[in-house]
């Protein structure tokens, strides 16, 4: 059976939900609006879709492709205009409805939920109230997702700090952090892959993809997205451009820098001269263990060029005998090499760096190795899990000398740090 769904064009009204991508395509609790509709539709019995887009066709193919993820023949056609349903229907149905699905399963115009009797792209409000009345039916059909609380929804691999607030109804999507302090809710839509910092609020308000929300910061009645902020009730428009009250984290990551400047080989050549009591601190505790007093570790890298070129490998040492920060002191070393930054992501080993599996966390590898890191700050330095992958893509993404210093003051206040 044939079906046809016309992508929406231009709508003036809802023009910040298309800033991003087309409206087709736009975020839904997880899913795009034509993932739904395609999804529908082979559930009707559909086995060829053509799809009509007039906005940005190019991704809307590279969302589909050919419909293998619905057991679907879909074919993007691009358009000049967005066509009426009539129209469509004259064009593309010339001997008539057989072989088609019944009307007005047909021809679809993809300005509403399938099932659904609202228009999404009127207003903000009309798009907001129904993204947010289909949150507990869309945890059906979303993978994963949990029912975490009565009325609170939490997606696969989301990390939530065990102070926060989360009040129904909410959601939270795939990947997504939310910090200690923060509070959530009620009626709530924070999307796949966002880091809400510690002691936000959100509130009545939708979060868009890989968005981050600042520490203190406080979002209510709005759409946020990236570094756009818009009052769904009023439709006022707010460019944020303090990137830590509010950003975009799927932007690229900043491209690499030296890995130490010459100031900063001299400063470890220094600590390195007055710390040198703890090698033979570790050797009189180590002796008599039969281990070796420096364990050599291999780790990955990205080369300073990355025009092409592999991943570089480079070998460090730990210090064994003693615990926290202290079995880093070889590292300094490797600060006065160049290997590595004073402040970074920690380094993986070449097997963990293959276990990193999507766009986002390989932002792990975007920046130099550090002796010190974002991770280190959240105790959870010498995890290789979800909570670490969060902190190095956002470490990736944000990092600047304002929050290397930031991080040094923090490590500096609690050497006892990854005991």
């Amino acid at each position: 059976m044939n079906a046809l769904i016309i992508c929406p064009a231009d709508r003036l009204a809802v023009s910040f939900l298309a800033d991003r991508v087309p409206l087709a395509l736009a975020p839904v609790l997880g899913r795009s609006l034509l993932d739904l509709a395609l999804a529908h539709l082979a559930e009707l019995g559909a086995r060829h879709v053509l799809v009509l887009a007039t906005d940005r066709p190019e991704k809307v193919r590279a969302a589909v492709w050919h419909g293998e993820a619905w057991g679907l023949k879909v074919e993007v056609h691009p358009e000049q205009r967005e066509l009426t349903v009539e129209e469509a229907r004259a064009k593309y149905q010339p001997k008539g409805p057989e072989g088609w699905l019944p009307a007005p399963n047909d021809i679809v115009l993809l300005d509403r939920l399938p099932g659904g009797e609202r228009s999404l792209f009127d207003n903000y409000a009309h798009w907001f109230e129904a993204v947010r009345d289909s949150m507990t039916d869309a945890v059906e059909d979303r993978i994963a997702m949990r029912e975490f609380a009565p009325g609170v929804y939490v997606g696969l691999r989301s990390q939530i700090s065990q102070s926060a607030r989360l009040e129904p109804p909410c959601w939270i999507g795939n990947h997504t952090w939310i910090g200690s302090g923060a509070k959530i809710g009620p009626n709530t839509v924070v999307e796949t892959g966002c880091y809400v910092d510690h002691h936000a609020e959100v509130a009545e308000s939708f979060i868009g993809p890989d968005t981050y929300v600042g520490a203190l910061t406080d979002v209510r009645e709005s759409l946020a997205w990236g570094h756009g902020l818009l009052k769904w009730k009023s439709g006022v428009f707010t460019e944020v451009t303090d990137d830590f009250l509010l950003c975009d984290l799927a932007s690229r990551a900043k491209p690499q820098r030296r890995r130490a400047s010459l100031a900063g080989k001299a400063v470890a050549m220094l600590a390195l001269a007055l710390t040198w009591p703890v090698p033979l601190v570790a050797w009189l505790r180590n002796r008599g263990s039969g281990k070796p007093l420096l364990v050599a570790q291999t780790a990955v890298r990205a080369p300073l060029k990355t025009d092409g070129r592999p991943m570089e490998t480079y070998r460090y040492y730990e210090l064994a005998g003693v615990g926290g920060l202290w079995k880093r002191w070889p590292e300094l070393l490797c600060i006065a090499r160049g290997d590595v930054a004073w402040v970074g992501n920690r380094p993986l080993t070449p097997a963990q760096a293959r276990t990193l599996t999507d766009e986002h966390e390989r932002l792990w590898l975007s920046v130099p190795p550090g002796l010190f890191s974002l991770a280190d700050t959240m105790n959870c330095a010498n995890s290789f899990n979800e909570e670490a992958k969060i902190h190095a893509s956002f470490y990736a993404v944000q990092r600047s000398w304002r929050k290397d210093i930031g991080i040094m003051r923090q490590i500096l206040k609690r050497p006892e740090i990854d005991k």
